[in-house]
């Protein structure tokens, strides 16, 4: 099971808050091959865009702090799939993070 707030610590710590603005959506999807894996869309604030070095150090926070807080997912995930696929978003993006919406950690 996956828990929002477990993926939310790893967005605000000091070498990653700087570039998002706590938002995010995760999913389980599923590749060609029918393996699932975690996907994360996070959203930029303003003025930032998308990058690797962003991308990384989210997605190593990210999986630090879900490794730590959710021995669930730390043990029933291969490790060869426990790194999250991290996709930004800048703000505001309409398909993810439409402006004057509530939040939802769910896609509908």
């Amino acid at each position: 099971m996956l828990y929002p707030e477990n993926m939310s610590i790893g967005l605000e710590q000091p070498e990653v808050n700087g570039f998002v603005t706590g938002k995010f959506v995760p999913e389980v999807v599923e590749d060609s091959r029918r393996d699932r894996h975690l996907a994360v869309t996070v959203e930029l604030v303003p003025g930032v865009a998308p990058s690797e070095k962003i991308t990384r150090i989210a997605g190593e926070a990210i999986l630090t702090h879900l490794l730590r807080l959710n021995s669930e997912y730390a043990a029933y995930v291969p490790q060869h799939r426990q790194t999250p696929d991290i996709r930004l978003r800048e703000t505001g993006d309409p398909g993810c993070f439409p402006p004057g919406a509530k939040h939802r950690y769910t896609r509908g």
